[in-house]
């Protein structure tokens, strides 16, 4: 990875159920550049995919943001909604995206979410009792029970602001004509149980920024100290302005709070609703509104889980560098788990702690690995790659998993497959 690499800006962009999220990292500054409302879940087939208008809108935004941005990296992170495709369709949204636009559409698991949400906030908190990581989506709701920096319990929700716009369709009238506490008692009946008792809350997402726009009564932060949480905010004063903004503030006050997206408000009663739903539910006395999300965890750490392939009898070093660049971030590398041969100029390179394993076991424990990372790493000095490593892309293609590889190949086919050039 050289210097000018590091030093490249890169676009993030966030794309869940309803919102899409455009960000800009130099260096280790993370910049919001714009957050547009697209409503993915309208005619959305979990067999056949997005409809033809929302994939154009998709199409539009993303050519917006690389006219913008042409010497930039531009990276897509897609939640929610999109995990709900088929394996057919997800590997056919995927290729179609990438003849589109030439951008791989990293569709990211809940556990890489959950993980990145945590890695965003890890570490703010320092206390001995624990704090509950709240994030909700359109069509999902993660938490997270965080001790320290160890998540001692998660659990991932179903329900979204999606599912609450549909279900209760007056919500959104100029003044609700549904009743907030109508909207609590359904969604708290959804919610399981929490087996530890946690009195603060994070509930992040924009919410710090929604807050204050929408007139809330913050308080300065004297649970933790952090300058991107610098407010707090008690339940019974969070209920109250939740219930202004169902009876006395209208849809086109909440619009025009923010101009430049003003469809985000469509949102804001639902997500309030459920939000006051999961703080009743588990008896939260403080809540810290907060503007993270899982891009600030994903733009330090893109995944959690890698398995590297290549040329293990002609790039062997570079192999092992890559392997250890990973490492020393604090990536697990699930295969190769070893980096001492044991037959280095044979066909098929066998590492010490591999004694005795025929090549088939290996090859399918490699394989094995691939089906759990996050990203299957190809290092392809001078764009070589193997024929193991051939198919294990294919394998790896078959998942719709996101393939990185160091340098461009030179197979004209591994070309033509979605993937991304360079770490």
């Amino acid at each position: 990875m050289s210097v000018k690499q590091k030093k490249k800006a890169q676009i993030l962009i966030d794309v869940g159920s309803s919102t899409v999220k455009v960000y800009k990292k130099i260096e280790n500054r993370l910049t919001l550049l714009f957050t547009r409302s697209l409503s993915f879940k309208v005619d959305f087939d979990s067999s056949k995919g997005l409809s033809i208008t929302s994939k154009q809108e998709l199409f539009e935004l993303v050519d917006e943001v690389k006219l913008q941005n042409k010497s930039s990296l531009i990276k897509i992170f897609a939640t929610a909604l999109f995990r709900e495709l088929t394996c057919e369709a997800k590997i056919k949204w995927v290729d179609e995206f990438y003849l589109r636009t030439g951008l791989f559409f990293n569709i990211i698991s809940h556990d890489l979410e959950n993980y990145a949400l945590e890695t965003a906030l890890v570490g703010k908190y320092d206390s001995k009792e624990p704090i509950l990581l709240v994030n909700i989506g359109g069509g999902s709701i993660e938490l997270a029970v965080m001790f320290g920096r160890e998540a001692i319990e998660r659990k991932n929700i179903s329900l979204g602001i999606g599912n609450i716009l549909k279900q209760f369709e007056g919500i959104n009238s100029e003044y609700s004509i549904v009743d907030i506490e109508k909207v609590v008692e359904y969604v708290v009946k959804q919610l399981p149980n929490l087996d530890n008792n946690v009195k603060t809350a994070i509930y992040n997402g924009g919410e710090l920024t929604y807050m204050r726009l929408a007139g809330y009564q913050l308080t300065g932060n004297n649970v933790f100290s952090d300058k991107k949480h610098p407010c707090l905010i008690d339940i019974r004063d969070f209920q109250q302005q939740n219930a202004k903004i169902f009876k006395e503030t209208s849809l086109n006050d909440l619009e025009n709070l923010m101009p430049q997206n003003p469809k985000w408000m469509h949102g804001a009663r639902g997500c309030s609703a459920i939000a006051q739903s999961i703080f009743q539910k588990y008896k939260i006395k403080t809540i810290v509104p907060s503007d993270s999300n899982l891009i600030d965890g994903l733009s330090s750490k893109e995944y959690r889980y890698v398995t590297i392939s290549g040329s293990f009898r002609k790039h062997l070093k570079q192999i092992v560098s890559i392997r250890n660049i990973m490492v020393d971030a604090g990536i697990t590398v699930l295969s190769p788990r070893f980096v001492d041969p044991k037959n280095p100029k044979e066909e098929f390179v066998v590492f010490a702690g591999e004694e005795g394993s025929l090549p088939l076991e290996l090859e399918r424990y490699h394989l094995n690995c691939i089906n759990m990372s996050d990203a299957l790493i190809v290092v392809c000095p001078d764009g070589y790659v193997g024929a193991s490593a051939l198919m294990e892309i294919g394998y790896a293609h078959s998942l719709g998993k996101r393939i990185i590889f160091t340098e461009e190949p030179q197979e004209f086919i591994l070309k033509t497959l979605p993937c991304e050039i360079g770490l």
